[in-house]
């Protein structure tokens, strides 16, 4: 029994190390995709991520062209249209030391420039651009202190049965604020063509073709943003035609509040979502269940009254993304204040076994009498708090810290003592079996 309970630790540590490097990195959050449904012949509903039909109209050496999407059981006109397009593109090239190479045993592909064609497809009115400022740019780097994203169309590129491919390469960025890259899968039938984005050993595979993505392939647009420096390949297009819209990001001014909220966005997109839904998965994992803390990466006005009311919905970077991924997997997450106990000097802890005072809730700065007399200890002043000691499996530590409350101290003087605390993700989870975690 000694050794299972030994085996289980250590299991329970190397996971919950990993899970913790992982959320601390950049890589938890270098990519992130989504699916925008379309309605054709109708109109969105107001406040959800659908769109209406799309309309591509572009410049012809014959006239205007149009191609209306979904292209899903294609009329005879969307099949002219279709091929149209498709011999009205051009052969796209490839960056590669500075210059411009058209190479098709490294890509195979058309474009047709940004100057040449319009659609009626808004990034931003989708909730795409919000989605993309408030998980990719704070872990970003560089540029501190933007908060908004600015997505400029560049390209159309289609990639076509029976051989469209681009092998493994990284963008070159077209100015210093640029940070990323926005590639918007158009819905027409194809096989294949899948993006594989990888970053730091870790990868993500977005399959927007008929096998990977279903009925979405020819209902919906789907999307994938991530970073400059991230490899990426396109995998053969085996049938049918790949369209994409390509969008560069740049830093700029803006705001988000979207944590648990996204509807643009899905959490299994996240490269951190499979770590987490594999500890999740793993029976050893915490078996008994328990509480699992990760100490917030960016620092936050919690105990102020605006924090308060605003969090989580102003989470960003891995913060959000680790938030709407336990949310998303029907967990118990809320963000407490935790108390940082090595500056407080003034507390006589007893006995606590390596626990934590977890507060019951977000609240601001408290003033209060409670230790101006004598016979009053630690644990009643904490009761003015409010809150619990809990023993927390911790995944990260902390990094920034506010001041919860301010008690009063006795002695030879009377004075005063400030109590930080710092932000935390708490998780409750539930014993192995009990677990509920969805099928992926």
């Amino acid at each position: 029994m000694a050794h299972t309970t030994k085996t289980t630790a250590r299991l329970r540590d190397s996971i919950s190390e990993a899970l913790g490097s992982f959320v601390k990195s950049r890589s938890s959050t270098f990519a992130c995709g989504g699916v925008v449904p379309l309605i054709p012949g109708g109109d969105a509903v107001s406040g959800s991520n659908a769109s209406t039909a799309l309309s591509l109209r572009w410049d012809s050496p014959t006239g205007m062209g149009k191609l209306s999407f979904p292209v899903k059981a294609a009329t005879e006109e969307q099949k002219k249209s279709l091929l149209k397009l498709a011999d009205d593109c051009q052969p796209a090239s490839f960056g590669f030391k500075g210059q411009d190479v058209l190479d098709e045993s490294y890509r195979k592909a058309t474009k047709m420039d940004r100057s040449a064609f319009s659609i009626d497809f808004c990034p931003y009115e989708l909730g795409i651009v919000d989605t993309i400022a408030q998980v990719l740019l704070p872990n970003a780097g560089g540029n501190a202190g933007t908060k908004g994203v600015k997505a400029e169309l560049y390209k159309l590129n289609i990639y076509a049965a029976p051989s469209g491919f681009f092998k493994p390469h990284v963008d070159t960025p077209r100015s210093d604020t640029q940070f990323g890259s926005l590639v918007v899968s158009l819905p027409c039938h194809h096989e294949g063509g899948q993006l594989i984005v990888r970053h730091a050993e870790h990868s993500v595979t977005f399959d927007w073709g008929a096998s990977g993505s279903g009925e979405k392939v020819n209902t919906s647009a789907q999307w994938a943003a991530f970073y400059s420096d991230c490899e990426h390949e396109v995998l053969e297009v085996t049938e049918g035609h790949r369209i994409t819209l390509t969008y560069n990001l740049y830093y700029t001014l803006g705001v988000g509040d979207l944590a648990g909220n996204s509807p643009a966005m899905d959490v299994k997109s996240l490269p951190l979502y499979k770590k987490i839904y594999e500890a999740l998965a793993d029976a050893e994992f915490m078996a008994d269940g328990g509480y699992l803390g990760i100490c917030c990466q960016h620092a936050y006005a919690h105990s102020t009254p605006e924090g308060v009311k605003s969090l989580p919905a102003i989470l960003k970077g891995s913060d959000m993304a680790v938030y709407s991924i336990f949310l998303a997997l029907g967990l118990d997450i809320s963000v407490r204040p935790i108390l940082s106990l090595e500056d407080n000097w003034f507390f006589d802890f007893y006995d606590i076994n390596d626990q934590n005072y977890v507060g019951d809730k977000l609240r601001q700065i408290k003033l209060t009498e409670a230790g101006n007399y004598e016979d009053e200890d630690s644990n009643e002043i904490l009761r003015e708090f409010g809150g619990k000691w809990l023993k927390v499996n911790w995944l990260t530590h902390p990094t920034s810290k506010n001041v919860g409350f301010v008690h009063m101290t006795y002695g030879n003087e009377p004075g005063i003592n400030h109590v930080y605390t710092y932000a935390a993700l708490f998780v409750v989870i539930p014993p192995a079996a009990e677990r509920l975690v969805p099928k992926e």
